[in-house]
């Protein structure tokens, strides 16, 4: 979710404390903070694109992240406004779950759990700016002597919404299974949003023998940019190229990839294709492994966006 809603959200949050709302407002502030401070793992992005792709919504999204954000939000507002650090830390730490809660409804995915686990969970029914969100809590900012009211009916515009696009997905799920005849045992289906168009829902199909993914308008249900590629069984290569630390590294990046393996010169290649995130036909990040004759690794790549960057194969 971008930074301008999550802070409006979290103004919204702060605004259930009945005080007016104020920029000299320790509560405001800390839960304002709080709701944007987890994207400070952008900061990562200073060692490379591969870092910041490594480290980005992992530990600062994590419950132990929220914790340690708003602490260290409790100790700076106490440090300018004096009072009981307590209460700065409740509302920060309002604010960072607020964010959680938000990044968790789009298709990324967040290591909520950390340190506990570091699997990626993703409720998939937000896009990454969802101009409706912003819209609930914009009343908060011309209420401004008694906002709470305001909030309430930003909070439950909220809850209906997310209702409606979850109601949403299983009818998109609902009408792939018929299309496609697809029974729930031999495979498994993902429905995310879509990039663009709030009605555009992509997915992704995998069946015992090939995987398919396009993108379904809920309102026309008419399906575009549909592709069948061949799901080939595991061999030794595949096998092995999931194991080093380049394809632990993607496997933890997603879920949902598309592998294929070939043969040139003598050398090896496999490469891994993430399947959320496409641009018409094209998908976002792909990782390349290049091995020897004796299936040793010498090269890995990661693609993003058509920036090639070179992984570490230690």
């Amino acid at each position: 979710m971008d930074p301008v809603t999550h802070a409006m959200i979290g103004l919204g949050v702060s605004a259930l404390s009945g005080q007016p709302l104020s920029p000299y407002n320790p509560l405001y502030c800390a839960a304002v903070v709080g709701a944007v401070a987890p994207d400070l793992d952008v900061l990562t992005m200073l060692k490379g694109e591969l870092a910041f792709i490594r480290h980005h919504r992992g530990v600062s999204h994590s419950l132990g992240g929220f914790l340690l954000f708003s602490a260290a939000i409790a100790v700076i507002i106490h440090l300018d406004f004096g009072g009981n650090p307590w209460p700065y830390f409740l509302w920060a730490l309002a604010g960072t779950i607020s964010h959680g809660i938000l990044d968790f409804l789009n298709s990324y995915g967040t290591q909520l759990w950390w340190p506990f686990s570091k699997k990626r969970l993703a409720g998939n029914l937000l896009m990454f700016f969802d101009p409706l969100l912003f819209m609930f809590f914009l009343p908060v900012l011309l209420t401004f002597q008694n906002p709470q009211k305001a909030t309430v009916f930003g909070l439950l515009g909220t809850f209906f919404y997310l209702l409606l696009r979850w109601k949403m997905r299983l009818k998109v799920e609902r009408l792939l299974q018929k299309e496609y005849n697809l029974n729930p045992v031999k495979g498994r289906i993902a429905v995310m949003p879509a990039l663009k168009g709030m009605v555009n829902w992509d997915f992704f199909i995998e069946g015992p023998r090939e995987i398919i993914v396009g993108t379904l308008n809920f309102l026309n249900r008419k399906i575009s940019n549909c592709r069948h590629m061949d799901r080939k069984a595991s061999s030794p290569l595949i096998f092995k190229a999931l194991q080093t630390a380049p394809g632990r590294l993607f496997c933890q990046f997603t879920s949902y990839y598309h592998i294929t393996q070939w043969e040139d010169k003598g050398k090896h290649f496999v490469t891994l294709m993430d399947l959320r995130f496409k641009h018409q036909s094209d998908f976002f990040y792909r990782a390349m492994l290049i091995f020897d004759e004796q299936l040793l690794l010498e090269e890995a790549y990661f693609y993003s966006q058509n920036n090639l960057i070179p992984m570490d194969i230690g």
